[in-house]
């Protein structure tokens, strides 16, 4: 990619010599004819005009075809960590770039961002002296945390924060009920409706949410003067390992390590005894450009529907709503511009795992053009999660069903019914549609609250009417580690069919329509106490 700060428009590139075999299956010609699926083989894609029915709702047999979602699945988790910014990242990007431009999408640019990249060599704990003496299992670095020189930095081990020490600490994700997720959703309490067997008082407990808290400790540890930090995540080693927490981009200074709970526990004791311990992480940091791709499918109108996902991630689950978008694209530019009310603009966005860099750039800088002609958007992440829980033993395994998934939208009745429509159609878990919930201490949400995922800023930032699907299974964050045993490619294109419907019913909705808004939105509180001159 070009390195400015401007956008460019995409420039082909040979990806294979790039990008390595693990990209070979989505090269220029790889797409996958059904039902042969002969190597090479190359249809004449996009395909055949949609008109009639197959224009106002998805054909599912004129969809494009599981195998060619699974084999792009499989090719983007073989990729591994993407990390923001680096190589793999940008490979992924370049390439992403050409699909675009196969599957129909017009006009593919790339923004260019910003970003000091941390990119870490290497890394590693000892403890110094007594009988534990020797190497810790560590089950991965904490990104953006900071640096060591070569030799590493020794000092006491502490469990409380204090100068001239490393500290230790044990971080801990959200344990949410189950019941209060229900009441959470706009519809509560008559939605959601519910599975057999379905338990309220069941703990939502994933190693996602840890990140707030473990970005919490970094600063607490930072400020009171420590020489480091060993983040202990109450998971085995199998879930700890590459777990990539907190991802919020910022570079504290302080060089941090995460291990399990069985090594925290040895750890912890030792510190009881004064132990020393010698952390060692080395990264660099690099000023860097980071791109976001866009392009348009032209429909009557300079109105825009935008499909937005991220390119960075840890694995193939997190993410692949580029994958998935990629097949919605394909039916969406082959409907007749005439029978499409409104233009599809597509985002895909760099910088997730730096705190939705990129996501935030684009809606900022675009924000007197394509974001004001944008009348209503969705977010698509981690789709076809299967769930990975422990068993009675605390062993983890896939279990029945899918992981848990929601919807998250602005307080607009239009968003929140098509958010519910496309979970439904999807058939996949509980049809959950839920309020922003977390409070915006930034002070830029219109109602004051905010959601989990990159897509937040669709409302907190722009205020569009929006809604945001995520999933956040325990192995979300797992750099590095293979996925598709944990996603269900038949439930990811069941899913992509029907937020395509939800985006044909978002296109032809009139604006006045989608920009109503709930009588209990917060917002309309905020706003009349800003007139007030009270808030």
């Amino acid at each position: 990619m070009p390195d400015d700060s401007g956008p460019s428009t995409f420039a082909r590139r040979d990806v294979l010599t790039r990008g390595g075999a693990a990209l070979a299956g989505l090269a220029a010609g790889g797409w996958l004819a059904p039902p042969a699926l002969a190597a090479g083989s190359a249809p004449d894609w996009p395909g055949a005009e949609l008109t009639g029915a197959a224009a106002r709702c998805v054909d599912p047999v004129q969809f494009l075809p599981w195998e060619q979602i699974h084999v792009w699945q499989q090719a983007a988790d073989d990729v591994g960590l993407r990390a923001t910014g680096t190589g793999s990242h940008h490979r992924y990007v370049d390439h992403l770039a050409e699909r675009m431009e196969q599957v129909g999408i017009r006009d593919v640019q790339a923004d260019q961002t910003p970003l000091n990249r941390w990119e870490p060599s290497t890394w590693g704990l000892d403890v110094i002296g007594g009988q534990d003496a020797g190497p810790v299992d560590v089950a991965w670095y904490v990104p953006y945390s900071g640096s060591t020189g070569p030799d590493g930095v020794t000092a006491p081990l502490s469990a409380h924060p204090r100068r001239d020490t490393i500290g230790i600490v044990k971080v801990d994700p959200w344990r949410i009920p189950y019941l209060l997720m229900d009441l959470i959703d706009w519809d509560a309490p008559w939605q959601p409706k519910h599975h057999p067997g379905y338990n309220p008082a069941e703990i939502y407990n994933r190693p996602w949410s840890g990140g707030m808290s473990a970005a919490k400790a970094l600063d607490d540890y930072k400020k009171a003067g420590a020489l480091g930090l060993v983040i202990v995540l109450d998971l085995p080693r199998d879930v700890a390992r590459g777990q990539y927490l907190p991802y919020d981009g910022i570079i504290r200074g302080l060089p941090s390590l995460i291990v399990d709970r069985d090594t925290g526990a040895r750890l912890m004791k030792a510190a009881g005894s004064g132990a020393q311990v010698r952390i060692r992480l080395r990264a660099a940091v690099t000023r860097v450009t980071t791109p976001n791709l866009y392009g348009i499918i032209p429909g009557a109108s300079d109105e825009l529907v935008m499909l937005h996902s991220h390119t960075d991630g840890t694995n193939g689950l997190e993410e692949n709503g580029p994958e998935a978008i990629l097949a919605m694209a394909q039916y969406l530019a082959r409907i007749p511009r005439r029978h499409l009310p409104r233009s599809i603009l597509v985002v895909m966005a760099t910088g997730h795992m730096a705190g939705t860099m990129g996501t935030d750039a684009f809606l900022r800088r675009h924000a007197d053009g394509m974001v004001a002609r944008t009348a209503a958007a969705m977010s698509l992440e981690h789709l076809g999660a299967r769930p990975w829980l422990p068993d009675a033993n605390g062993d983890y395994r896939i279990a029945p069903g899918y992981e848990t998934a929601i919807c998250f939208t602005s307080p607009h009745p239009a968003m929140i019914n098509a958010a519910r429509r496309a979970q439904l159609r999807s058939k996949v878990g509980d049809a959950r549609v839920m309020r922003p919930f977390l409070p915006d201490t930034r002070l830029e949400s219109p109602s004051g609250f905010w959601w989990p995922g990159d897509g937040e800023g669709l409302w907190r930032i722009s205020a569009l009417p929006s809604l945001q699907f995520i999933t956040g299974p325990a192995y979300l964050l797992n750099a590095n580690m293979p996925t598709m045993q944990f996603v269900d490619t038949h439930a990811m294109r069941r899913q992509a069919i029907a937020f395509t419907n939800a985006a044909l019913e978002l296109a032809n909705t009139p604006r006045t329509q989608l920009q109503q808004r709930r009588i209990d939105d917060p917002s309309i509180v905020l706003d009349a106490l800003r007139r007030l001159g009270l808030a």
